[in-house]
């Protein structure tokens, strides 16, 4: 074979090449979340806010883990509140509190925000991680359409380098995350909250009866307390949403009453100084019918966890 022949075949072969990858990535992209970070939850929430939500209109921020994204849901929360308009949930699997405050960089995207609701349950506060790598600014280009077509380029195809990854990411989207029965479910309503339908203890484990130590690191309420001064710096109302456990293991464990008891403590002590509200939930009137686990409600459980909520939160501003 001929040099020349040889040469137009290799470089031909590579054009191809480049353009089955860039073809692949603009397919991806189109109908799966790019893996900007490493949690694919709020991969999917940056892609949907940035296509579905006016950025402008939300009022309302919710915030924390798979507690908030599953707890609170937006779409009840703005029918039944006299003060909520429109409601965007932010919280993303396993968050820890201090991922939370992380994640609190984004409100910047909304520059109209009234209130701030950190949805949380002690167990998510044992540990001090940080998100590493969390770019805010770029995140919130993103969502808001801000960044320039280059720094967009670069931010799909940075995501996008490890194309096995993403086909592998496309392969599982459908059964893992689009199913409303499954604690992955990333089925958002149009506020990106996940109204979970489990309904039935089979499968769910040791996550039903074990409960959780009552570990809880000093880091975790000093977070807290930075999130409510923030808000408060910025004239934003600040909730702390104290999430129910189950009533049979309340009533069954005195580590899980004293661990719910330290955290009303530590938190009230933490938001008092920035006029910050606990929303205290433990009492509301479930049963297991309510429950998708030990502390995650269901869309039964979850729509009067947010009706109590959105009651709170009429109540306090209602003062003004």
């Amino acid at each position: 074979m001929k040099a020349k022949t040889y040469l137009r075949i290799l470089f031909g072969t590579l054009v191809l090449l480049f353009a089955l990858a860039v073809g692949y990535v603009y397919y991806f992209i189109e109908h799966y979340p790019p893996p900007f970070t490493n949690r694919i939850s709020l991969d999917a929430k940056l892609k949907y806010i940035r296509n579905n939500i006016d950025v402008n209109k939300i009022d309302t921020f919710i915030v924390g883990s798979s507690i908030g994204l599953n707890n609170v849901i937006g779409s009840i929360l703005e029918k039944e509140s006299k003060c909520v308009k429109h409601a965007v949930n932010l919280s993303v699997y396993e968050a820890t509190t201090l991922e939370a405050e992380q994640l609190m960089q984004l409100t910047k995207t909304f520059p109209n925000l009234k209130r701030i609701i950190y949805s949380a349950q002690y167990s998510d506060l044992p540990h001090p991680w940080r998100y590493e790598n969390f770019d805010a600014n770029t995140y919130i280009g993103y969502m808001n359409h801000t960044l320039s077509w280059w720094r967009l380029l670069k931010f799909y195809f940075k995501a996008c380098n490890n194309l096995l990854f993403c086909y592998e990411r496309s392969q599982k989207w459908e059964n893992k995350h689009m199913q409303p029965d499954k604690f992955t479910s990333l089925l958002f309503d149009h506020t990106c909250s996940v109204p979970l339908k489990i309904y039935k203890q089979k499968g769910v484990g040791g996550r039903w009866y074990l409960p959780h130590p009552p570990i809880m690191h000093i880091e975790s309420f000093r977070a807290i307390a930075r999130m409510a001064k923030s808000a408060k710096e910025h004239g934003i109302y600040f909730y702390v949403a104290h999430q129910p456990y189950r009533p049979e293991l309340y009533k069954k464990h005195k580590s899980v009453r004293d661990g719910i008891a330290y955290f009303d403590q530590k938190v009230t002590e933490a938001i008092k100084e920035y006029n910050g509200t606990l929303i205290k939930l433990q009492n509301l009137p479930l049963n297991n019918s309510h429950f998708a686990d030990r502390t995650h409600l269901n869309d039964r459980g979850s729509a009067i966890s947010t009706k109590a909520v959105a009651k709170a939160i009429d109540n306090r501003e209602k003062e003004k």
